[in-house]
């Protein structure tokens, strides 16, 4: 007969296999569910990631227009209260100034007594202490009137305060008049006190009247003498002219365009691509430049045949030129006004007003005063007339200057493009082609992804199949000894640790093959990445060809000016042209 009790222990062993399958059966089917449930996590992960750049760039380009708006809006409060500050001081001034056209005017009308004309600018002369516009106009209104004591008193006045504006603008009133003689002395006596290292902002007056044939015969001469030597002087000095070919790099580098759109690996896989970026942009000046440059000179030219209007203009840049008081504020206001048509950004601004600095300077020297009439000249007051002159005096400093532009960016031009994507790092050059490079970075990923693959095992199966093999041979000698029951306790042991080792490496190829599929999906879009680059930097090679080859044209353009050629010779004839 059979033990009861190892019958009893036989069944329940069967029982509890059942379950043990049953439960296999169950962890199987939990498995082959969280094998799905991890695919969809993978992508959905990806298009997480994909989403949280997105979300980051999105982001970063906010808090990029945030701070713009915020510095627009404060540079558009600021530059009001600059405004209402320079009317509060300096007010008055403007009063005086606009006097002085109207009394010029008063004079060839006849319509405006001489009596209201001398109260009017004496009661300036009052209000405005310190301007020598004020008591230049008291003396003009005393000449009018015949009143030479009063004049001379006057004159002697406005001298005091600002020899050199006064002298300027009682020429171009004599000359206005036809007094050549006299206009040609004031001239000379405003020449003789020059020096071509310190001239003082409204020397660009005499630029003026040179380009536009308001000197007058008497006094052309002399002041195309004095011009001339001081061009030939200063530009023999080759620290003088270096400053000035330095300037017009900065000026022609501010003409480049905006970064370049429609790249979108690059920037994301590429550190050389703000370098990339950069020599665009800076290959761009050339082209802008010309169009710049063509514009001045193509653009037509209208030149008043009348000299009392040609004069009043003249006289109107003097008298409507900020006084050196007036500076601080003024240089503010150019500040803020840079910001406002940055669109509130600060270090662009910067730079333009850096590259305008010499503009607001109170005294600069002859060839800087040329620069500033041919890149400023409605700051500086200079006319379209003049600033073709003023250009044409500067193009050998300015084709200099382009010529430095070009061989930087040449010279910047690095050898190769860099790449970096999941870990790897490639160069696009000429000895890669774009087989090698794919290959390159396939390697890569598939020897990460094996030793990925690699790494998934299951540690603890040699120790369980040893442990099943000792509870096997436990299970056989306690039979032998103690009968079948004794072994129940072994056996469960032992098959327990079977199907424990059994599920573990059950579930390792799932695992595997998942990991695989990751591996081939990284594969294959950066592998698309990596030719996306490729393709990039060949359009931007030939986008940047096209821009560096316009360099050697600009400077052909500009070499064919003649300075000769935008010098008014008479006030009747204006020869402008290119030779």
């Amino acid at each position: 007969m059979s033990d009861p009790g190892v019958a009893h222990a036989i069944n329940r062993l069967s029982g509890n296999i059942n379950g043990l399958s049953r439960d296999l059966d169950q962890l199987q089917r939990l498995q082959l569910a969280l094998h799905q449930t991890v695919e969809q996590v993978s992508d959905n992960q990806d298009v997480t990631r994909a989403e949280l750049n997105d979300l980051r760039r999105l982001f970063d380009e906010f808090l990029l227009r945030d701070e713009l708006a915020n510095n627009l809006q404060l540079a558009q409060s600021q530059v009001i209260a600059v405004v209402q500050e320079l009317d509060g001081k300096y007010g008055h001034f403007a009063e005086v100034r606009r006097l002085a056209t109207g009394t010029l005017q008063g004079m060839d009308s006849g319509i405006v007594t001489q009596e209201t004309m001398q109260g009017t600018a004496e009661e300036l002369m009052i209000t405005t202490p310190r301007y020598w516009l004020a008591p230049a106009l008291v003396a003009l209104a005393a000449w009018i009137r015949d009143d030479q004591l009063l004049a001379e008193r006057a004159l002697g006045e406005a001298l005091s305060r600002d020899n050199d504006k006064t002298a300027l603008f009682f020429a171009l009133v004599l000359r206005r008049h036809r007094r050549d003689a006299a206009t040609a002395r004031w001239l000379r006596q405003y020449m003789a006190r020059q020096d071509p290292a310190l001239l003082s902002q409204e020397f660009t007056v005499v630029l003026d009247a040179s380009a536009t044939g308001a000197l007058g015969a008497d006094a052309k001469p002399m002041v195309m003498s004095h011009l001339h030597e001081w061009y030939e002087r200063l530009g023999a000095d080759p620290a003088i002219v270096a400053a000035q070919v330095t300037r017009w790099r900065q000026l022609v580098d501010g003409l480049r365009a905006p970064a370049p759109t429609g790249y979108t690996v690059l920037p994301a896989i590429s550190p050389t691509w703000p370098l990339l970026a950069d020599l665009y942009a800076g290959a761009t000046v050339h082209g802008r430049a010309e169009a710049h440059f063509r514009g001045i000179f193509d653009r037509p030219l209208h030149r008043d045949p009348n000299l009392e209007r040609r004069v009043d203009d003249i006289l109107d840049t003097l008298v409507t030129s900020y006084d050196e008081e007036e500076a601080p504020l003024r240089r503010r206001h150019a500040e803020l006004d840079a910001i406002i048509a940055h669109d509130g950004d600060k270090k662009a601004a910067a730079a333009t007003v850096a590259a305008a600095a010499p503009v607001h300077d109170g005294t600069v020297d002859f060839l800087t005063l040329i620069t500033n009439a041919g890149f400023y000249p409605d700051q500086v007051g200079a006319s379209d007339g003049t600033q073709r002159l003023a250009v044409a005096l500067a193009k050998d400093w300015i084709i200099e200057a382009d010529g430095q532009l070009e061989a930087a960016n040449l010279q910047a031009m690095p050898a190769g493009v860099d790449l970096a994507t999941e870990g790897w790092t490639g160069r696009i050059d000429e000895r890669a082609s774009e087989q090698d490079l794919v290959a390159s970075l396939s390697r890569h990923i598939d020897a990460e992804t094996e030793a990925q693959i690699a790494a998934v095992r299951f540690d603890a199966g040699p120790f369980a199949i040893a442990g099943a093999v000792l509870a096997a041979i436990l299970a056989v000698v306690t039979a032998a000894n103690a009968g079948a029951g004794g072994a129940v306790f072994f056996v469960i042991v032992m098959l327990a640790l079977g199907v424990w080792a059994g599920y573990g490496y059950y579930r390792l190829q799932p695992r595997k093959d998942h990991i695989r599929v990751l591996g081939d999906r990284r594969r294959d879009q950066a592998c698309a990445q990596v030719r996306g680059a490729i393709a990039e930097v060949v359009d931007w090679r030939s986008a940047w060809e096209q821009e560096i080859a316009r360099a050697h044209g600009f400077r052909t353009y500009m070499s064919a000016l003649s300075r000769d050629a935008f010098v008014t010779g008479h006030h009747d004839h204006a020869r402008e042209g290119v030779a």
